[in-house]
């Protein structure tokens, strides 16, 4: 499947090219197709509605799927945090294109973006295990990834 769609995507960039292209030519080929009643320009047409009926209906559906990723109470936390205007997209995301991790460290890191470590508040919250949500160390505030990170005032001491 992905196959003929990759196809058909040629055949309309092809149509594309040689509808706009001023070239001598191109413009021969136009002629000689226009002339002998081909169908190959009509069907990379009828494909380029094609591809774009289905590209529209592919944008929807991602965007159904982003709806309900932002709408999960723990998942969504990642991308409603980065819709702030304190976080640069650009640097959260630039571990994974650098590709020079391990597998299991890019996991844990996307667990840890996904608020799905298993903290205090993560056990008594989520899980609704008899914890302390409190955090370990300064007992003070709730042990969550953000806290961890950037909040806990005897991490921030080590």
């Amino acid at each position: 499947m992905q196959l003929e769609a990759a196809h058909a995507v040629e055949i309309t960039k092809l149509v594309e090219y040689v509808d706009r292209k001023e070239d001598p030519l191109i413009q021969v080929v136009r002629t000689h197709q226009h002339n002998t009643g081909s169908a190959v320009l009509q069907t990379a047409r009828c494909l380029k509605t094609e591809v774009q009926k289905e590209t529209r209906k592919m944008d929807s559906t991602a965007e159904k799927t982003k709806e309900r990723w932002y709408g999960k109470r723990m998942h969504g936390q990642l991308p409603r945090n980065l819709d702030e205007k304190l976080v640069d997209i650009e640097q959260s995301y630039r571990w994974l294109k650098s590709g020079d991790i391990k597998g299991e460290a890019e996991s844990t890191i996307a667990a840890a973006q996904d608020q799905a470590i298993s903290t205090n508040y993560f056990k008594n919250k989520i899980l609704k295990e008899e914890f302390e949500s409190k955090c370990r160390l300064c007992k003070q505030y709730e042990e969550t990834i953000d806290h961890l990170t950037s909040g806990c005032p005897i991490l921030a001491n080590i």
